[in-house]
């Protein structure tokens, strides 16, 4: 079921570049920098279930981002052979991702890059990824992101559009290292939040599930 198409400017007079507000009129961007940069709560957050969600959403992103880093990584036995085949075969540069870096040129997977931002968006509450598709034109190290999203029935899709486009924009920076220049969002179906799984947080449940993802 298509439900609605929420992205750039139909929202709260936002523009294509900038940030928008959750629904109770807050900028996202700047509830999320608070949250970040460690600001305590002033009187209207604390109250308000749109910021509370947002700042939540902003230190969820943070801890995902430091159990990343802190990862001993085990490359699995199968590591050789699958670097010999990867070698053997060729290699296809629409499937990977420009990343700007002082050492050189760096070459990052798309669809693991695409993983991890459903992976986080998954991690919000009130809402689920489904699909994620990211564009990066020839030259240039920032992307587009295209993500469709089921919704918590009842939720505010103006805040969680928000806080979605948001969490893209600060994961590509923070996970990937892939700036986002642009995020699209396409709001697809509704889930009963009587039959979610696994709660997500504040502002709803958020889980997996089989939904057809790419």
């Amino acid at each position: 079921m298509a439900v609605n198409r929420l992205s750039g400017s139909d929202l709260h007079g936002a523009s294509e570049w900038g940030s928008e507000s959750l629904a109770c009129g807050r900028d996202a961007a700047t509830a999320w920098d608070r949250a970040e940069v460690g600001v305590t709560p002033d009187e209207h957050e604390r109250g308000c279930p749109h910021c509370a969600a947002a700042f939540a959403d902003a230190r969820r992103l943070d801890s995902v981002v430091h159990r990343m880093s802190n990862a001993d990584v085990e490359p699995p036995p199968s590591v050789m052979d699958r670097v010999m085949a990867a070698v053997r075969t060729d290699l296809r540069p629409h499937d990977l991702l420009a990343l700007d870096s002082p050492h050189g040129p760096a070459r990052l997977s798309r669809p693991a890059a695409a993983a991890v931002l459903r992976n986080v968006v998954d991690r919000m509450g009130g809402v689920r990824a489904r699909s994620c598709r990211i564009e990066q034109l020839d030259g240039r190290d920032d992307a587009d992101v295209t993500i469709t999203v089921t919704a918590r029935f009842g939720v505010d899709l103006a805040s969680v559009t928000a806080r979605v486009r948001q969490m893209v924009l600060a994961a590509g920076e923070q996970a990937l290292g892939v700036p986002v220049r642009r995020v699209d969002i396409d709001v697809v179906d509704v889930f009963d939040s009587s039959v979610d799984g696994a709660g997500g947080g504040a502002g709803g449940g958020a889980g997996g599930g089989k939904d057809g993802r790419r």
